[in-house]
């Protein structure tokens, strides 16, 4: 009994400011997405040049948000003799799956059927999808449809299963878990850029190994928190802000665009994500909400994210039915918030309706809280 009052208590520590960040990158994800789509639909006569590089930025960063905190959490489950490969899994499936899930009930078999899609077409879907492989279907055939955004959800999950291995393979070595993950990760995007480049090889963007580099950068974070914290200057409101103003120039494409090709992308994008995770993560961060409502925007996000294509498709269906074109200063901000809003309602309807259910659960298995 005392052992498990004992795990019980145990805590990696609450982040606000990562919640907030999660949302943040979310919303950034959408302004990114609504850019792309309302140029390819021709709703709008110029491609968005700010927008070229957040989306990608902005997802890149939940990579290593979930570093982070799985990185941390599992360490101190280690440390305290409580990690349990079971419970790893379990509570990872209860937090993916079952939007996950709901997701392609929705929008990869049932509005197709609605709209008369070809059956092969919504079994093929079906099945990459079911079997988390969506990113290796957009890799094999270039003109997949399919609800694409999945793809990204799917990399998580090929992370999850094989990080247990590697934890095992390091020998529990946090350290020196994250700094491999974080070496074969920029190593595969190189290789797969450099293959991709001379001899039309496959996109690195949607490659599961690439995606150790940024989730390796997390485990880094984990592992190192304790010492970085405790460089004091790095963290003041001052610096912060002077990091969050070049970060804002880089990632909406205000800088000369050698900073944008393949290795410089990798080492600044990297090391704005880290900044960004270990500054929003401290008490005192310029991005510090309420704890409520931190935690209200972090739950939501997961559904936003997921739902958010869903949201734009339809709103701009809408437009095209209208014969509407919206000008630069509505396509390139207002409708992108006006989707968040409508996203926001949708997902916490989904948060209180159907997800809350299942995080109860999430518990049973959980030893390290972290809220």
């Amino acid at each position: 009994m005392a052992g498990k009052q004992k795990s019980a208590s145990l805590s990696f520590g609450y982040f606000p400011g990562l919640d907030v960040l999660r949302f943040i990158c979310a919303a950034g994800v959408i302004f990114h997405h609504t850019a792309q789509q309302l140029f390819q639909r021709g709703l709008v006569q110029a491609d968005s040049k700010s927008q070229v590089y957040s989306g990608a930025f902005f997802l890149n960063v939940f990579f290593i948000i979930s570093g982070f905190l799985i990185g941390g959490i599992l360490k101190k489950e280690v440390e305290s003799g409580t990690y349990s490969l079971k419970n790893f899994y379990l509570r990872r499936i209860i937090r993916i799956w079952p939007l996950y899930f709901l997701t392609v009930l929705l929008l990869i078999i049932i509005a197709p059927m609605v709209k008369g899609a070809p059956p092969d077409l919504i079994k093929t879907n079906a099945l990459y999808a079911a079997g988390f492989a969506v990113n290796f279907q957009l890799l094999f055939d270039h003109l997949a449809k399919t609800y694409v955004i999945l793809w990204s959800v799917c990399i998580e999950e090929h992370i999850y299963i094989v990080l247990p291995f590697l934890l095992l393979l390091f020998q529990k070595n946090f350290k020196v878990l994250g700094l491999g993950m974080a070496l074969l990760g920029i190593t595969s995007w190189l290789f797969f850029s450099y293959k991709q480049h001379n001899s039309n090889g496959y996109n690195p963007y949607f490659i599961s190994l690439c995606y150790f580099y940024y989730f390796g950068l997390g485990v880094l974070l984990a592992a190192f928190e304790k010492k970085i914290n405790s460089i004091g200057a790095l963290w003041n409101k001052g610096t912060q802000s002077f990091t969050f103003l070049l970060l804002f120039l880089y990632v909406f494409n205000f800088c000369p665009a050698k900073m944008y090709e393949t290795v410089w992308w990798l080492l600044i994008n990297g090391l704005f994500g880290v900044y960004l995770v270990m500054a929003v993560g401290r008490s005192g961060s310029i991005l510090s909400l309420k704890p409520s409502t931190s935690r209200f925007l972090g739950n939501i996000s997961y559904a936003l994210y997921l739902f958010h294509i869903m949201i734009i498709n339809i709103v701009i269906a809408w437009l095209l039915k209208k014969n509407a074109h919206p000008g630069d200063a509505i396509a390139s901000f207002w409708l992108p918030v006006l989707i968040t809003c409508i996203g926001v309602a949708l997902s916490a309807l989904l948060h209180y309706l159907y997800e809350k259910p299942f995080l109860k659960l999430k518990k049973k298995y959980t030893t390290i809280s972290n809220k």
